[in-house]
């Protein structure tokens, strides 16, 4: 009968063709959802990176800003400050040292795993690559004024400057002296040391200030890209609904 033949005959091959078209259908579903996981993970990440570089960049211009008035100090010798002023810049422009907050945990997991491909955004993929190789670079310049921070800023600020005042000073919240809490206040100023007049102290503020305008650079061109993978994955959510 080769009439039921064919009909069982289409039969299975309808099956097979509806069973590997439902296997696919489940498969590009479980792909979608995983996508929109990561998606939401990138936002998250996104949002937080954003907000850390908005306050890294408010510290780091805050420390070019005491750093020019502590070397018109250093330079003209007809600059005065007081001392209160003195050690407060000392503190922001010497002593601080604004770290670099990036969280990149999902890319870092997507990359590392190999399932970067999930994210079918090339140009969202594209950003994130060339972000991670910018906050590589971000970290070599903070490295690189942790090093001079190290090797010729602190050690001319322990030899030399009375820090007692300069740990004295209170946070910028007004609640009181978050550095060291046993410290206490009252103590007359401690005389401007001779060493801030003089070309070492304006040459390691030359050399903080080269590095920290590095970073700056390199921060606001993050907060760029972050804008842009932030507009990216928002446009990739619509398409994903």
């Amino acid at each position: 009968n080769w009439a039921a033949i064919w009909i069982e005959f289409i039969l299975l091959v309808s099956g097979v063709f509806l069973g590997m078209q439902v296997s696919n259908w489940n498969q590009e579903r479980g792909e979608r959802a995983a996508e929109i996981g990561y998606l939401g993970g990138l936002k998250e990440n996104v949002d937080y990176s954003t907000g850390a570089l908005q306050l890294l960049i408010v510290s780091l211009g805050a420390q070019q800003t005491a750093r020019a008035r502590l070397y018109d100090f250093a330079t003209d010798p007809t600059s005065t400050l007081e001392p209160v002023e003195r050690d407060r810049l000392i503190l922001v422009g010497l002593f601080m040292l604004p770290q670099l907050d990036i969280s990149e945990v999902t890319f870092e997991t997507l990359k590392s795993s190999g399932r970067l491909v999930a994210i079918r955004s090339p140009k969202l993929v594209s950003e994130l690559q060339s972000l991670s190789a910018n906050v590589a670079a971000a970290r070599r310049d903070q490295a690189d004024e942790v090093q001079t921070t190290y090797l010729f800023s602190d050690p001319m600020l322990v030899g030399n400057v009375d820090m007692g005042g300069v740990f004295r000073q209170p946070s910028r919240n007004g609640n009181g002296n978050p550095y060291i809490p046993w410290l206490k206040d009252g103590r007359d100023a401690a005389p401007t040391p001779e060493i801030m007049k003089s070309q070492q102290f304006a040459n390691v503020l030359l050399y903080r200030s080269f590095f920290t305008n590095l970073r700056l650079i390199n921060a606001r061109k993050m907060i760029e890209q972050h804008q842009r993978i932030a507009l990216l994955i928002k446009a990739r959510q619509a398409q994903l609904g």
